[in-house]
């Protein structure tokens, strides 16, 4: 008896001759396909003859193709009973294993298959694959290695090794292992394909396009291939072309769940909400238990302002997967944005439940509790926008961070500028409180402000942004000062003006503007360019005049920015001659616009710097807010806080101007 082989009682010849003649017959059938006929007939053979070893290792193969493993496990291991040295059955029911999610026995298996046939280039890369489900990647590299050693042009082999080396995030060495799969094998789609992968995490988009195009034309059917090519060119912007790409995938593969959730992306990118939603729609349709799908669903519903829509797909996210903090964080989003605060709240809490890191739940978190006016713990979560995915006042210093524990009597202290000039107007007050503490204060800031900056205080040194001092022995970011002063809405330090214009320039502005012989001067401003709220803060200069009465009234330009189609539709429609001076770029020229603001009687304003700057001047200023304000112009009242001389007038319906209009239109009647 064979060694490896266990003793049977012997056949009888005419048995043994009509299996022989089934089993050729068996495989014939299964080389042509033809799988099921196959099946019957190795079924028909081990009837007779329970312990035929090609049989059962056939009726293994069958199974493993079909994708029946337990059944396939059940044929290979009693075939391995009868014939215990045959490699390549031990490599098949490794297989078998590994599909079963049994990587440990797998690999048993495999070092089996190797030990009986150590030049066995098949097992050591099935190997690999399955030490790689153990995270053993070194033990799988070596693996692949040795497979590659038997079979140098091994393109399967390379593959598997650049999906081992781009797993482990060693990126170069991956693309040069996937360029050796496709010179070995030239029309090796998939190399070509994850090639493309490894380049557009590299940000190498064009280059990893030109990958998916060539494993597109080698497989005309690569729905993957095209989902990622519109992935890539959604990185270039070019979202025609990544739409495109991503109806190719669609048409090949019709309940694409995941395509159809990045073409939504894409069409919102491009401002086509209906489309977007229709395409996010069409994904949860297409998969019913996809959280994601259900997640950027909600997304473009609360963009379109369906609300109630919105929570009910981020509901269906969370119950599919109730640890999905970005679910649990839009929810809050848009209970916010329905101002539902208490449940606002309690979803960003639901989400960090799930991560405590979650910067982004702490960050807007921290947002709605300032515009309630709960500044201690408010402020004390605001440090949280130092990890935000876009991050502010981050800045990392040799010097330790000061948040107001130490003593500054005779220390230096450097403050770096954050965020917009807006944000650098309304906190720069805090910058003098450093001062009253006996620190030398040094404030970094963009060279637009220097001048304004510089009439906070003589002893404060301002420097340029890339000009910071070495010998100092604290800083600290702008925006952290009211943390580390303990502000409350109490003790905000709003004893204005706390910067001046040039006396003289604006004595200057004030005595030409009134040679048109008005008695009341009126400074407006009404468009904002930023990209989030800007829409809806910004508002139309004659819609406004269709409640105005102008009567009395100089306007004054105090916009930035090309204004001229604005200020000729105001000409054209109402007869009114809104004043530009010419001199003066209200964005450039800060300090020519801190004297003009100045040389107002009153100041008309959306939310915007120039808001800021009249606020810091003391100078009366209506400011009108969308019905989603941002923080700092809190959620109730039509005071300020941060500002004496302001006066807020809210919408009281979202995107509704009208009334905001009437009650400005009175106020402006009653400036002495």
């Amino acid at each position: 008896m064979k060694q490896g082989q266990r003793f049977r009682a012997p056949r009888k010849p005419a048995l043994l001759k009509q299996n022989m003649e089934r089993l050729v017959t068996g495989l014939a059938l299964h080389q042509q396909g033809r799988i099921a006929d196959a099946r019957l007939v190795y079924a028909d053979i081990l009837e007779s003859d329970p312990l035929h070893f090609d049989a059962l290792h056939l009726s293994g193969l069958i199974a493993f193709q079909t994708r029946q493993m337990e059944a396939a496990v059940g044929f290979f291991s009693r075939a391995i009973k009868i014939k215990t040295d045959f490699a390549p059955l031990h490599s098949n029911y490794g297989l078998a294993l590994q599909a079963l999610d049994r990587p440990d026995e797998a690999v048993a298996s495999y070092q089996k298959a190797i030990a009986i046939n150590p030049n066995f280039p098949e097992a050591y890369l099935n190997r690999g694959l399955a030490l790689e489900a153990l995270d053993r990647v070194d033990d799988a590299l070596a693996s692949y290695d040795k497979a590659l050693s038997i079979k140098p042009d091994y393109a399967e082999a390379y593959l598997n090794r650049g999906n081992a080396l781009k797993g482990a995030r060693r990126l170069l060495e991956a693309i040069a292992d996937y360029e050796k799969a496709f010179s070995v094998k030239p029309d090796y789609a998939e190399a070509y394909y994850n090639h493309g992968l490894v380049l557009r995490e590299l940000e190498r988009f064009v280059e990893a396009i030109a990958s998916y195009d060539k494993a597109i034309m080698i497989r005309h059917d690569y729905a993957a291939a095209y989902m990622h090519r519109g992935v890539s060119y959604q990185r270039l912007e070019r979202f025609d072309e990544a739409i495109a790409s991503y109806d190719d995938a669609i048409r090949i593969k019709p309940n694409y769940a995941e395509v159809y959730t990045k073409r939504g992306v894409a069409l919102n990118a491009i401002q086509r909400t209906k489309e977007a939603i229709e395409s996010f729609e069409a994904a949860v349709k297409a998969d019913p238990e996809y959280a994601e799908g259900y997640l950027n669903l909600g997304v473009a519903y609360h963009r379109s302002k369906r609300y109630d829509d919105a929570l009910r797909a981020y509901e269906m996210a969370i119950s599919i997967k109730p640890d999905y903090v970005d679910a649990h964080f839009y929810f809050g989003v848009t209970m916010k944005d329905m101002k539902r605060f208490a449940e606002a709240l309690e979803s960003y809490d639901a989400a960090l439940s799930f991560d405590a890191k979650y910067a982004k739940a702490h960050w807007n978190k921290s947002l709605l509790l300032l515009s309630l006016g709960v500044f201690e713990e408010g402020f004390a979560l605001y440090e949280w926008r130092k990890a935000q995915a876009i991050p502010m006042g981050n800045r990392v210093l040799p010097q330790p961070l000061w948040l107001g524990t130490e003593d500054l009597k005779g220390r230096t202290i450097l403050v770096h500028e954050e965020q917009g000039i807006g944000d650098m107007i309304q906190f720069c007050r805090y910058v003098k409180l450093l001062e009253e503490r006996g620190a030398k204060v040094f404030f970094a800031v963009n060279d637009r402000l220097k001048n304004i900056m510089r009439t906070i205080s003589d002893q404060v040194e301002i420097r340029s942004l890339d000009d910071f001092p070495t010998d100092i022995d604290f800083h600290c970011p702008l925006l952290s000062l009211p943390l580390a002063f303990k502000t409350s809405l109490t003790t905000i330090p709003n004893q204005t003006s706390y910067i001046s214009a040039n006396p003289i320039r604006s004595a200057e502005l004030r005595n030409r503007l009134s040679e048109n012989g008005a008695r009341k001067i009126c400074g407006l401003s009404w468009y904002s360019k930023n990209e989030s709220t800007g829409h809806s803060r910004s508002i139309d200069l004659v819609e406004l005049f269709d409640v105005l009465h102008p009567e009395e009234y100089a306007f004054i330009n105090l916009q930035y920015g090309d204004t001229s189609a604005d200020v000729r539709k105001l000409a054209e429609a109402k007869g009114i001659d809104l004043i530009s001076i010419a001199e003066i770029d209200n964005h450039q020229d800060l300090d020519g616009f801190a004297a003009l603001v100045d040389a107002c009687d009153c100041i008309i304003s959306i939310d915007n710097t120039t808001v800021h700057i009249a606020g810091a001047l003391n100078k009366r200023t209506f400011v009108m807010l969308p019905y989603i304000p941002d923080w700092r112009w809190m959620e109730h009242g039509d005071a300020s806080p941060w500002y004496p001389s302001l006066q807020l007038f809210r919408q009281k319906v979202d995107g509704d101007w009208t009334d905001v209009f009437r009650q400005v239109d009175e106020a402006l009647s009653r400036v002495i």
